[in-house]
């Protein structure tokens, strides 16, 4: 099987993307990820938009039995608030 990648003409990126901003936004995807293989939601909206939402969810997260989830949100949490509204609590 053979498959053939097109990379689109002239794409760039409209902002700076360093290596905070990776960070955070590996932290956010694995939290997303953990929340979801208990059966919770996470809206990103609200977490980037909302200082209350962050907090609850980064709240529930640190307190949870489960060591993953709970050191995603430590490491959230000392990411703080680069490019968010809510700075993660």
């Amino acid at each position: 099987m053979t498959s053939h990648l097109q990379a689109l003409p002239n794409y760039t990126v409209g902002y700076d993307f360093d290596d905070s901003d990776r960070d955070q936004l590996l932290a956010e995807v694995d939290l997303k990820w953990l929340f979801s293989g208990q059966g919770r939601w996470i809206d990103t909206g609200q977490l980037h938009g909302d200082p209350q939402y962050a907090a609850l969810v980064l709240k529930a997260a640190i307190e949870s039995p489960i060591q993953s989830l709970h050191s995603c949100a430590v490491a959230m949490r000392g990411l703080g608030n680069r490019g968010t509204a809510s700075g993660y609590g």
